[in-house]
């Protein structure tokens, strides 16, 4: 019986498919470490796949999160906007850039972001909550504009 050896295809595609699953299983460990509040190692991990595959969406989401529970919010804002490039269609992402938007005091791009997401298709108590806080921020906004000028 005589081997007959892959094709150039076929190595690829073995190939494109073993790194895929490594950088499936190097997300899945960053997630690990990140919910046992290992946020450096997950940090690290999230990074590494992303230097893999710059437009990653879970990946850049959930760099993102961590950066958010790190007090570093506009660190995280790109992240959150890769995600959303990569992955309109998920309204996790959505939330997640409108509340970052909101903690870094983006209050009137969280606005437009909402009308914009509500446009194509995005719906639901979450999105209500969001709603209402970015109302009540734009209410201490203008409120602390107007106290800025009051002599």
């Amino acid at each position: 019986m005589t081997a007959v050896a892959p094709t150039q295809s076929e190595l690829s595609q073995n190939l494109g498919q073993a790194y895929r699953q490594a950088l499936h299983l190097t997300l899945q460990q960053a997630v690990g470490f990140h919910h046992a509040g290992q946020l450096q190692e997950a940090e690290q991990l999230y990074r590494s796949v992303l230097q893999a595959d710059s437009e990653h969406p879970e990946a850049n989401h959930n760099l993102g999160v961590l950066l958010l529970q790190a007090q570093k919010r506009d660190a995280s804002l790109p992240h959150f906007e890769a995600a959303l490039v990569a992955g309109p269609e998920s309204g996790r992402y959505w939330l997640s850039y409108l509340n970052a938007l909101l903690l870094a005091g983006r209050a009137e791009l969280a606005l437009t972001t909402l009308s914009f997401a509500r446009e194509h298709g995005l719906e639901g108590d979450a999105v209500e909550e969001i709603a209402r806080r970015i109302d009540a921020g734009e209410a201490e906004h203008a409120a602390g504009a107007a106290q800025a000028i009051s002599p």
